[in-house]
């Protein structure tokens, strides 16, 4: 969720769009502060979480579609999800002065969303905490402020 907030922010900021070659593909978007709150429980008892793997994700799978949506219900404004092509993005990205290692990263990142392998939703979360997940739109409301 915070590559909202990260590389996503200045399209979302500037442009009101999120700008990434994920195509159709499905996320478990998850929220940095649940991975950490998973952190701090397994640090506090490591004889409890020793030898575990514990796979921490949201609680739905959402394509950008969805989280454009999303965000445009929240913050009261149109949000796009344009989806490019690979080749549009970087190419894109390299025109606004961005770090092309970095470019190759983020296009990298999202190929497994496009061919459907990042949908995947685990209750590992749920197990440690004893609740569900934070959902994108909780996340879109706590951070609506920063893109509006």
């Amino acid at each position: 969720m915070q590559n909202l907030n990260d590389f996503l922010y200045k399209e979302l900021k500037e442009r009101k769009r999120i700008f990434v070659p994920a195509g159709k593909g499905k996320t478990s978007f998850v929220d940095a502060r649940d991975i950490a709150e998973v952190a701090v429980i397994a640090l506090s008892n490591p004889a409890g979480h020793r030898n575990k793997h514990h796979v921490i994700t949201g609680n739905e799978a959402l394509d950008f579609y969805e989280v454009a949506r999303i965000m445009s219900e929240v913050m009261d404004m149109k949000v796009d999800y344009s989806n490019p092509s690979v080749k549009e993005f970087k190419d894109y990205m390299i025109s606004t002065g961005n770090d092309e290692s970095f470019i190759n990263v983020v296009a990298g990142i999202h190929i497994p969303t496009k061919l459907g392998l990042a949908k995947g939703i685990k209750d590992d979360f749920e197990k440690v905490t004893g609740r569900k997940p934070s959902s994108i739109r909780k996340y879109i409301e706590d951070y609506k402020e920063v893109w509006l």
